[in-house]
């Protein structure tokens, strides 16, 4: 029975069990050894066992056979083999499914003896499995891939379903999994159970828990939670994520084990779908919830598969556009990893690279990135070793101390090296031996860059016979005991410089990368790059010389040759993640061989971490639409969090947030939820910005460009809660004072950020609450402190201060609201005061004062501070400054003299007497106290004197308070009584004159003030006392004269008299009254008593400092209003930032909000090859736009500053300048030119770097739209911005802001409501332009680019126009890009070059037709008589040349009716029935219209008015709106012109028929011809956008798209083609030039031919300037509209006719073609091209005129046959792009992850990346990409797959790219503006891949090919036929199809699709609906013309068989085809 239900799993796995044969080897010696014999035995009797196994019947017949196997198998491990060669395992498998038996098993309970017998039975089974599998690889290798622990699964199914089973079974899965099946009772608890109890369990059992030997059992076991019994379920569940738990965080081998298993997926969904809301019906148990979330952050901690991670970050925001919460901490907490992909290494595990040569004789480098878990316990552990047989000549070593050494065969004992590697950390190791002792010392070793141990060691001595060895990485020998991981390893073939580690090591460990790129700085973190910046920094403070500012300008310098073996995770084959045995894994070498050989337990960790995903899925958006939904604190938190993890350790990220301006946004969000900031969301800003808030010692910046943006955001600060508020302007003092990096925070991070400026204009704006003010002042004194100066500190400062100390500042009235605050006058002074007396406070540092003397003319600074009415505050401030200058220079008395300081003093300082100037302009007087406290009575500076006593004059006559003025009065007195008893130099000072007088008179006002008096109070008496005190003490000195004596003396007597008693009396005055009085006058007699010699010249300074203070006021009050105006247009233009989070809501984007059906298309203003506009594009608002900046990653690392640039300023003394008080020169002190800026509206879109030369005013014309805007002529671009002008004064503003007169076009409908663009080219893409005519205004230019966009503008006036053209004419002349115009028709002569001509033709038609003048118009007729070009072509050029354009709705290209009959079934082109009379006008087809038309002429002849046949014409922006009806932007258009509603419903293009018959035969119709939609864009004729157009009275029938004829078959595209056709037809090529006669021709006003139209129609009749009458004008401009405009005239004879004789369809002399001779296509016998490997892609040589044939991943450059792109495989680790030159490597991309490259242009490369990204690149040659020959720079990076990116293709003609993806889809993206458009799906998932895709490019045909569909579709992705691939016979090695190419020609009827097979055929196929049944819908249908073997005459390809067509190129009418054998052939019709 077991062996019948054996037999088919026998039969599945039959082909993949690897028998051998187990006989005994023959033996010469009969005699055998006991051993041997015992062996063979065992041999069969476990074989014999296995098959009684499968006879067995009954559980304990199975049990005892299983037991018996079991014994078996331990006794001898060599029965292992036999027991997979007789199909062990599937025996196994198949008892175990069929264990339960079914009589007896549903009525027995968990006690009974069957069930016992079961559980044994199963238990066996699996000790049997554990045993087989241990420490035995085949079988373990054999059982995963042939058996799968999916069979497990399924077998245990019923097992675990069962209360009876599933406790057990579950411990027998676990106890599998890790070998131990002492663990198989752990699911085994009671009924009333508890979470603590199996806590507790598992706990006491994690000693027995080690390494995860089988972990399929795991997944088998949670896998199987859904069918656990409802009973037990919680228990269970709940033990096995426990285990899970434990096991995960057990060790790094199991957690990587389980990462490896792919939970995380399940978890998240059971996770989130449990979260205790109302709708979930059985919410998960608390416990149960919490460890499902530590396991699943835990799992994701090494990352998850990108479709997970999509997963998760989708439901970060629910449906309703809120936060989950919990998600949210998920992503936070996965986020925060920085793992690399790394090979886990356990025990004995080493990597081994055989190589042919020894050790390099040149030295080594090796590098390695390693973790260590858990060193050895024993023996040394072996890490890196080179032995040539088994003679190890060189190895490093790892003792169990984490001690490195090293051994050599050249010395005899090991080397110890001093530093200890760290466990649980990533250390980079470097160890550089260089081969000759002149490098003393040889072996230098580094940790983690840094050079830690040296030793001098000869070089190892390498045996001579042998030239074979190997390097190993790892250790293989028992001993071998440690646990540990590698993230990459190299060894280099030369000795590198000691800075090399250290650079590095900088790099990181996930760098995986070889070292040949130049701009490897990219690749670092914020803080690798600060990190290396602060070196930088040190080694040039230290004035160590060091080579890593080479490093970071040119690379590395390692060539790709000099590396031996690079090892890396991501290097492994994708489909091999775990190794336990030798194998051979495609690790790089330096040969490029898969040579590298794993041995031992190898694992490999593919750590997809969130931050990569995150890359992947939409880069920085992600994060920054989360912290932008963030509604609470919490919420805020957690999203930044997750926003800086993301951008903390991925470079790409972070790159990207700086390329979207992301770090502007986010300060954007933050400024409207400041109120959300806590002091969490706080510390992870700060923390990501560098700061380290538990090591403030450590703290710095790292992210300066996210610093500048955010950190520095005052206002954004001022606004958040004050302990925020507080903690903000601390982080300052953190950075500048607690710091260890404080200089290199000052020097490299802060001093070009105009801190100082930044602190100043938030005190004068209100951002900050006065009570926070003083902090702000306290951290602005630190940072002045920090970097004092003189442009950043001390100017601004002082400029600062003399504007807004004295009189009160005007409010800034351009301050908007939501921007600044207006100023508050009232506390302006206050805010100024304050910071003056801390400017004081940093002066009295000797080095800052030094800076600041050195940058300013003090004394004169001085005198501006004071003023002319000081405060006390700042009458004391400056009285410090003096001080502190007289303390650094004794000439400073006389500098300040110069200047009448001393008498400014004199005269200002009465206003500002108080106490604290009192103490201050004292301590001036005198010499400071000692540093000991020892005062010294000496007089330093007496000029002050005379200042104090004119103070102590004024105080004396108001003596206001007897509290306050007069104490302060008689302490003054008191000082100076002392001062001249006890020092001499003080009673020396009454020397001079000017001093003693001021005393006297100061003396003789007091007594005469109070003399008349009749009575004084105590205070008076005191101090008329110490008056006469201290004037007899200077009266009986020698000091004063003897008249002056005298007059002391007669004072003092009068004073004795008010002294001496009197009797009582009434007093006259009461003294407080008098002091009234004379506080009422305030100070003006005592300020004019001051004044004495010298009084105009002290009058000349106080003027001439008060001009000067004007000066400098009005600088700082334009610096405000700058400041102001340039942060409100920054906010604008942040604020205007919302295309980022476009992308994540477009239809492939992460959060969509909308599917590809709701999508709104426009017509894109793109054109086509002859100006064909059928390309449609999303209708977004604004499309998101991912454009790469140059010089991101370049900037990270700052080079110090020179040793110039950081001197301290100049070293002059103060006294070195010129004092005369005649010069002028302070007032260019502080004068600075703030000029505004004027572009300061623009100046964000220009590109970097460039300026802006001259700006016009313009129209841009759009249909019948006119938008005003700016063309602006930068010095490289050119641009066009819509929305702005310029007005009278040169500044950009808003058009809507400014009047109308200044971008007026008449007749145009201004449209400044739309969606204002910013175009830009750069000079080079401009091809050419012409003169245009609106309105019949002679004022409009047209522009043509490269990129097959045109830009028509429309000037005020003529002048200006030809201004413009004159400077477009010089911009063309100095054009050298001439290489893709058609200049020079004469290599189209040549023989390949006439059969490419075809191809150029359409490739070029669109420049080509630009280009157009009316002098090359001959060249283009004769083209069109010999049918090189077709007549939809010579139709195009025609409107080309007579002003027609298609930008411009009243000038629409005019094409003619064609086809007449409408009603049949099908088309007949041989008849002439079919078509219309092209010889006569739309209005004289039918007699009767002749008739009307001729009737009309006569009539208005008859009274003298202008005669004309029609009243209307045939073309008109009307009639071009009526038939683009349902298409944007005419669509709206049509409203415009209808007064803002559609037309009638009747009125409107809704039938074909009915439109023909009113254009040609209805009396009451029209005689409009057609446009040439009608020939190229079938999308027009539908209504997609499901607009209401009303409903039909006639009919009742509601209009939608637009009927078509019968032969149309329903379906526009047929309808299109079929127009086509009939306009191709020979019919009209030998009528059409009737036609032309009629429109352009010397008919056009013919009378006989009934041609003439309204005289207002024609070019010359109206002058619209010439209407001053506004209505008038508009009544004119309707005309224009209503009436059209005829076409310019270009022929004044009969057109000549079109050559007919051969074969039309072919130029003349061309006889045979690919669609219509293809049966006669046959391939040459010549080979072309072998190229020695297989050809992938085949590129023209126009230059060589030649086929270069490419092999894989290379691609020559177009028109540059000597450059040529190179890139890695897909798995290759550095991802390198190369670009070569004759044949030279020039430049080195790394990380560009390349799958599949394109070129659109030579100029443009676009790739396909394994990222899921795609990229676009631009080539620049020349002085641009100079030092290199060619430089490739990125442009573009685009999002929309979910897969990597297997094709790629570009079409310039159509300015598109199509990429093919794993993920199912072709994407289309626009090549100009590097969006998405629409997707192509052809299924989704890895086996409906994408793998090839083309364009053609003369219809814009997409060819898509997977596995299982070939797909063609429009440029607009409407599907046209597919292809089922899968009837035919699948290759498992290539795809069906392995080569497309389309034929290309300007036009063809029969379009041909060549494809290539692996068998060796050549398909040749078209598509038509010739095979639709009559009545359906037109069904297009591939149709295949002719099938083509390649030839295989004595040669076959590798694999033995015809070769495989891996290539196809059609090149004019041959068709060439590469093989997978490297060989080129070409098939070509017959001559």
């Amino acid at each position: 029975m077991l062996r019948s239900l054996l037999s088919p799993l026998s039969d599945r796995f039959n082909a993949l069990s690897p028998r051998s044969e187990i006989s005994p080897a023959p033996r010469t010696n009969d005699i055998f050894s006991p051993e041997d014999f015992a062996r063979d035995v065992l041999l069969e009797v476990m074989r014999n066992t296995v098959e009684r196994l499968k006879l067995a019947e009954g559980l304990k017949a199975r049990s005892e056979v299983l037991t018996e196997i079991h014994g078996i198998m331990v006794q001898d491990a060599c029965t292992k083999d036999v027991f997979r060669d007789v199909d062990g395992f599937l025996v196994l498998m198949s008892v175990l499914s069929t264990i339960q038996p079914a009589h007896s098993w549903s009525i027995a309970s968990p006690g009974d003896p069957i069930v016992h017998e079961v559980l044994e039975a199963v238990r066996l089974v699996f000790t049997i499995l554990s045993e087989a599998m241990d420490d035995h690889q085949p079988n373990s290798v054999f059982f995963e891939r042939s058996v799968g622990f999916n069979s497990i699964g399924e077998s245990v199914i019923t097992l675990v379903s069962d209360e009876k089973t599933v406790e057990q079974t579950l411990g027998f899965l676990a106890s599998f999994a890790l070998h131990n099946f002492s663990l198989s009772s752990m699911f085994i608890q009671g009924e009333n159970f508890t979470y603590e109890e199996i806590d507790t369990e598992l706990q006491n059992l994690g000693p027995m828990m080690k390494l995860i030997r089988y972990p399929g059992a795991l997944k088998v076991m949670y896998s199987s939670m859904h069918l656990l019994p409802q009973s037990q379920a919680p228990r269970l569940r709940y033990t096995i994520l426990k285990l899970l738990e434990r096991l995960a965080f057990h060790s790094h081998r199991n957690h990587s084990v389980l990462t490896n298993l792919d939970l995380v997926g399940s978890l998240f969904d059971s996770y989130c779908s449990n979260q205790g809301s109302p709708n979930v019906l059985s919410p998960l148990p608390k416990q149960e919830r919490q460890v499902k979330g530590r396991l699943l952050k835990r799992l994701l901690e090494l990352g998850v598969d990108t479709e997970v991670a999509k997963t998760i970050f989708q439901h970060a925001i629910t449906p309703e556009c809120a936060l989950d919460g919990d998600v949210l901490e998920v992503l936070r907490a996965g986020m925060k990893t920085r793992w690399p992909e790394h090979m886990s290494l356990e025990r004995q595990a080493a990597l081994t690279i055989p190589v042919t040569s020894g050790l390099p004789t040149t030295g080594f480098t090796f590098m390695i990135w390693l973790r260590i878990e858990k060193l050895s316990d024993g023996a040394p552990q072996e890490i890196f070793s080179f032995a040539q047989g088994p003679k190890a000549l060189f190895s490093l070593h790892l003792r169990s101390n984490g001690v490195l050494f090293c051994r050599s065969s050249s010395v005899k004992d090991p080397m110890d090296f001093k530093p200890v590697v760290q466990l649980t950390r990533w250390t980079h190791i470097s160890l550089i031996h260089h081969p000759h002792r002149t490098h003393a010392p040889t072996i230098r070793l580094f940790i983690d860059g840094v050079l830690s141990d040296t030793v001098n060691w000869h070089y190892p001595r390498m045996d001579g016979q042998s030239k074979l060895g190997h390097y190993t990485v790892g250790d293989i020998s028992e001993s071998a005991q440690m646990s540990w991981s590698i993230a990459s390893a190299y060894l280099i073939s030369n000795a590198l410089g000691d800075d090399v580690p250290r650079f590095v090591q900088h790099l990181g460990p996930r760098y995986t990368g070889r070292f040949q790129a130049d701009d490897l700085v990219k690749f670092m973190t914020y803080e690798a790059s600060a990190s290396l910046s602060i070196f930088l920094n040190t080694m040039t403070h230290t004035r160590k010389p060091s080579t890593i500012p080479a490093l970071l300008k040119a690379g590395l310098g390692i060539s790709a040759n000099s590396i031996v073996f690079t090892i890396t995770a991501s290097s492994q084959k994708p489909d091999l993640q775990c190794v336990s045995g030798p194998e051979i894994i495609d690790f790089q070498s330096s040969d490029g061989r898969p040579n590298v050989a794993v041995d031992g337990d190898v694992m490999t960790v593919r750590s997809i971490c969130l931050d990569l995903s995150m890359w992947r899925l939409g880069g920085a958006a992600i994060p920054l639409r989360l912290v932008q939904l963030a509604k609470t604190s919490h919420e805020l938190s957690r999203t930044l969090a997750i926003l800086a993890n993301g951008m903390r350790n991925d470079w790409q990220n972070s790159d990207d947030i700086e390329r979207l301006r992301g770090y502007e946004i986010l300060g954007d969000i933050l400024r409207n939820k400041s109120d959300l900031i806590n002091m969490t969301s706080f510390e992870i800003l700060f923390e990501f910005f560098g700061l380290s808030f538990r090591t403030p010692d450590h703290s710095t910046i790292v992210n300066p460009v996210a610093y500048r943006v955010i950190a520095l955001d005052l206002h954004l600060w001022s606004h958040t809660r004050t302990e925020i508020q507080h903690a903000h302007l601390e982080h300052f003092a953190m950075l500048l004072q607690t710091s260890k990096y404080k200089r290199f925070n000052t020097r490299q991070r802060l001093s070009k950020l105009g801190l100082v400026r930044k602190f100043l204009y938030a005190i004068q704006v209100d951002w900050y609450q006065l009570e926070a003010v003083p902090w702000l002042i306290d951290k602005l004194k630190i940072i002045a402190q920090s970097d004092f100066s003189s442009d950043n500190t001390i100017k601004p400062i002082v400029s600062y201060l003399a504007a807004n100390l004295h009189g009160e500042l005007p409010p800034l009235a351009e301050s908007p609201s939501s921007t600044v605050s207006r100023i508050a006058p009232t506390d302006a002074r206050l805010k100024a005061e304050q910071v003056l007396q801390m400017f004081v406070s940093v002066l009295q540092t000797s080095g800052l004062f030094t800076k600041f003397a050195s940058a300013l003319p003090v004394a004169r600074i001085c005198l501006l501070l004071l003023g002319d009415k000081p405060s006390p505050v700042i009458a004391t401030s400056v009285l410090r400054i003096i001080e502190i200058c007289l303390r650094a220079s004794n000439s400073f008395i006389r500098k300040f003299e110069l200047v009448s300081g001393w008498n400014i003093l004199k005269t200002v300082l009465p206003f500002a007497w108080s106490s604290s100037v009192q103490a201050a302009a004292m301590d001036i007087l005198m010499a400071p106290p000692t540093v000991d406290g020892v005062t010294h009575l000496t007089v330093v500076c007496p000029q002050i004197l005379p200042a104090i006593f004119s103070c102590l004059n004024a105080d004396l006559q108001i003596l206001s308070d007897a509290v306050d003025a007069a104490p302060c009065t008689e302490h003054l007195l008191e000082q100076f009584i002392n001062l001249h008893s006890s020092s001499m130099t003080f009673r020396q000072t009454f020397q001079s004159q000017s001093t003693s007088q001021a005393f006297v008179e100061a003396y003789k006002s007091f007594i005469s003030s109070v003399a008349h008096l009749s009575s004084q109070e105590a205070i008076v008496t005191r101090i008329i006392e110490k008056m006469s005190h201290l004037a007899l003490s200077v009266a009986l000195s020698d000091a004063v004269g003897s008249n002056q004596k005298q007059e002391i003396m007669d004072i003092f007597n009068r004073a004795e008299e008010l002294l001496a008693p009197s009797g009582p009396h009434t007093p006259h005055h009461s003294l407080r009254g008098s002091i009234v009085q004379r506080i009422k006058a305030r100070r003006g007699p005592s300020s004019r008593l001051s004044i004495h010699l010298g009084e105009r010249t002290v009058q000349r300074s106080i003027a001439r400092i008060h001009e000067w203070r004007k000066t400098v006021t009005a600088t700082e009050q334009k610096r405000l209003r700058k400041t102001t105006l340039d942060l409100r247009e920054q906010r604008r233009q942040v604020a205007a930032l919302t295309d980022w989070a476009t992308a994540l809501t477009a239809e492939r984007g992460l959060w969509p909000a909308i599917t590809e059906d709701d999508a709104k298309w426009r017509l894109d203003e793109t054109e086509g090859p002859y100006r064909i506009r059928k390309k449609l594009e999303p209708e977004l608002e604004k499309a998101f736009v991912l454009k790469i900046s140059d010089s991101l990653s370049r900037d990270r690392v700052q080079d110090p500053p020179s040793e110039a640039q950081s001197l301290l300023g100049s070293e002059a003394p103060p006294w070195a300048e010129s004092y005369e008080i005649s010069s002028e020169q302070e007032e260019t002190y502080l004068q600075e030119e703030v000029v505004d800026d004027k572009h300061r509206r623009v100046r964000h879109e220009l590109e970097p770097g460039d300026v802006i030369e001259a700006a016009e005013t313009v129209a841009r014309i759009s249909g019948i739209d006119s938008t005003p805007g700016l063309l602006i002529f930068g010095h490289t671009h050119l641009y066009m911005l819509d929305g702005l002008v310029q007005n009278d004064d040169g500044e950009v503003v808003e058009a809507s802001e400014a009047p109308p007169n200044l971008f007026f076009v008449p007749g145009s409908k201004l449209g400044l409501s739309q969606t204002q663009r910013a175009q830009r080219w750069s000079y080079d893409q401009l091809t050419n332009f012409s003169d245009r005519a609106f309105l019949f205004r002679n004022v409009a230019l047209e522009l043509y680019f490269k990129d097959s966009r045109s830009l028509l503008v429309v000037f005020l006036d003529k002048r200006k126009r030809e201004t413009i053209t004159d400077r477009l004419s010089s911009i063309l002349s100095g054009d050298k890009h001439t290489s893709e115009h058609l200049a020079a028709p004469g290599f189209l002569k040549s023989p390949m070059m006439g059969r490419l001509s075809a191809r150029v033709s359409a490739t070029m038609g669109a420049k080509v037709l630009m280009g157009f003048k009316l002098d090359e118009l001959a060249t283009a007729q004769r083209r069109w008589q010999a049918r090189e070009i077709s007549n939809f072509t010579y139709i195009s050029i025609l409107n080309q040349v007579s002003g027609r354009t298609p930008s411009d709705a009243t000038q629409y290209p005019v094409f003619p009716w064609v086809i007449q009959d409408y009603t049949s079934k099908s088309l007949n082109f041989n008849d002439d029935n079919t078509y219309r009379d092209l010889s006569k006008p739309m209005g004289a087809l039918t007699p009767a219209r002749r008739s009307a038309a001729e009737a009309r002429y006569s009539a208005l002849e008859s009274i003298d008015e202008k005669p004309f046949h029609y009243g209307t014409h045939f073309s008109s922006s009307m009639i071009v709106c009526h038939f683009m009806i349902r298409l944007e932007p005419f669509s709206h258009m049509f409203k415009t012109l209808q007064g803002g509603d559609w037309d009638l419903p009747d009125r409107l293009f809704s039938d074909m028929k009915r439109a023909w018959e009113s254009a040609s035969s209805d009396l009451r119709g029209d005689v409009r011809e057609l446009i040439p939609e009608f020939y190229t864009c079938p999308e027009f004729l539908e209504n997609t956008a499901n607009l209401n157009f009303g409903v039909q009275q006639s009919s009742g029938e509601r209009i939608h798209h637009v009927k078509l004829p019968p032969w149309a078959q329903d379906d526009p595209l047929l309808f299109v083609t079929l127009n086509r056709q009939a306009i191709e037809s020979d019919y009209v090529s030998r009528n059409l030039p009737g036609w032309i006669d009629l429109i352009w021709g010397y008919k056009q006003r013919d009378p006989k031919s009934l041609n003439v139209f309204h005289p207002l129609s024609y070019e010359g009749s109206i002058d619209l300037d010439s209407i001053t009458d506004e209505l008038e004008r508009e009544a004119t401009v309707g005309i224009i509209h209503n009436f059209g405009q005829t076409p310019r005239k270009l022929f004044n004879s009969p057109h000549p006719d079109r050559m007919m004789h051969g074969a039309s369809s072919l130029p003349i002399g061309t006889i045979y073609g690919i669609p219509e001779d293809y049966h006669l296509l046959t391939q040459g016998t010549r080979l072309i091209k072998d190229l020695g490997k297989p050809v992938h892609e085949l590129v023209i040589d126009m230059i060589g005129e030649k086929i270069i044939p490419c092999g894989e991943r290379t691609l020559a450059v177009p028109s540059h046959p000597h450059e040529i792109i190179e890139w890695d495989a897909s798995h290759a680790p550095a991802g390198e792009l190369r670009a070569l030159v004759d044949r030279k490597v020039v430049q080195v991309i790394e990380a560009a992850l390349c799958s599949c490259v394109a070129f659109a242009d030579a100029d443009t490369l676009v790739s396909g990346s394994t990222d899921y990204t795609v990229r676009m690149w631009k080539l620049v040659r020349g002085q641009a990409a100079a030092p290199r020959p060619l430089s490739v720079i990125p442009t573009h990076i685009m999002r929309a797959h979910t897969a990597p990116v297997m094709c790629i293709t570009a079409s310039r003609p159509w300015s598109i790219v199509v990429s093919g993806s794993q993920d199912g889809s072709a994407a289309l993206w626009d090549l100009n503006r590097g969006i998405y458009v629409r997707s192509i799906w052809h299924g989704s998932g890895k086996e409906h891949g994408v793998h090839l895709a083309a364009i053609q490019d003369s219809s814009g045909c997409i060819a898509t090919c997977s596995r299982e569909k070939l797909w063609l579709h429009t440029v607009n992705a409407r599907p046209i036929a597919v292809l089922d691939l899968t009837d035919g016979v699948m290759s498992p090695i290539y795809p069906p199809i392995t080569a497309i190419a389309f034929h290309e020609r300007e036009y063809c009827k029969t379009g041909v699709l060549a494809t290539g097979s692996p068998d060796g055929t050549i398909s040749l196929r078209t598509w038509n609906t010739d095979t639709t049944p009559e009545g359906e819908k037109a069904k297009w249908e591939f149709v295949t013309l002719k099938k083509m073997k390649i030839k295989n005459a004595e040669r076959v390809s590798v694999r033995g068989i015809t070769p495989c067509v891996t290539a196809l190129r059609f090149v004019g009418e041959n068709l060439y085809h590469g093989e997978d054998s490297g060989k080129v052939y070409c098939w070509a019709l017959p001559d």
